[in-house]
């Protein structure tokens, strides 16, 4: 069973990010070095260039509080879909974790890899580490640097400025606290409302006046030309047969993802 992050394993979860630093920075420079050559300059927006450019991107709403995505792998094609109905601040997050699965992670293999949204799993710090490592920037400097004196406001609007979780941006300020400038009083805080993210994110940013899309869905449907794109290379490489194989599997994967078809092994993530 997978072992989520609370306040309870939070200092596990520092140390671990601790022993893979290096290597996800690693990452992280090879990432900007060879996969935005273009300059692009956002990570909400990066992300979502790379998906679709590189990997025919799929966005459909599935109303899963719990899905966040998946990544359907089958021969030579590897297909990230992302749950548009969750808040724009969890898309991002999870498009990053697919990224680093798609680039980096050489365990995957056929068939299909589910991303829980939310609640970030310590069996996968690496894909984690690396999406707040590529969202996040100086959390801590800003954190101080804002006026209003509730921590939850404060919170608020770190998720406006870096568009990423609660958690996500929890945990980063929770290893600040910890590994650089070892403030006790931000560390108690942060353990005493880690496990009490607001209800209603919504009416929270309402009351700050920032901007409230990012923690609504998008609810887009996008199948990122995926049909087109497998159709011309069927008619380009006639000799080859698996184009036709990945045309039908598209269309059982868009069965699947739409709930019309799900079998018990879905039902049970």
């Amino acid at each position: 069973m997978s072992q989520y992050i609370t306040a309870d394993n939070l200092n596990e979860v520092i140390e671990a990010n601790k022993k893979i630093k290096n290597e996800i920075d690693r990452f992280k420079s090879n990432f900007f070095i060879n996969y935005n050559k273009s300059g692009i300059v956002g990570p909400d927006k990066l992300c979502f260039e790379v998906l679709k450019k590189n990997y025919d991107l799929i966005q459909i709403p599935i109303e899963d509080q719990y899905w966040g995505g998946a990544i359907f792998i089958r021969d030579n094609l590897k297909i990230p879909a992302i749950n548009s109905a969750q808040p724009r601040v969890y898309q991002y997050f999870v498009a990053w974790h697919e990224i680093f699965h798609l680039l980096y992670d050489t365990s995957l293999i056929d068939g299909q890899y589910n991303i829980q949204v939310e609640e970030m799993e310590l069996n996968e710090r690496r894909a984690d580490y690396f999406a707040a490592e590529m969202l996040l920037g100086d959390v801590y400097k800003y954190y101080y640097s804002l006026e209003d004196d509730r921590f939850i406001n404060k919170i608020a609007r770190c998720i406006d400025v870096f568009k990423a979780p609660y958690k996500a941006v929890l945990i980063q300020l929770y290893e600040d606290a910890s590994q650089v400038f070892n403030d006790i009083g931000l560390k108690k805080l942060i353990i005493e409302n880690f496990d009490k993210k607001p209800e209603n994110l919504i009416k929270l940013f309402e009351e700050l006046e920032l901007d409230t899309d990012l923690v609504k869905a998008s609810n887009i449907i996008s199948f990122g030309g995926l049909e087109k794109t497998i159709k011309s290379l069927s008619e380009k490489e006639t000799d080859v047969n698996y184009h036709d194989d990945n045309l039908k599997f598209l269309n059982k994967l868009k069965d699947l993802i739409k709930g019309e078809v799900r079998n018990e092994d879905n039902r049970n993530r």
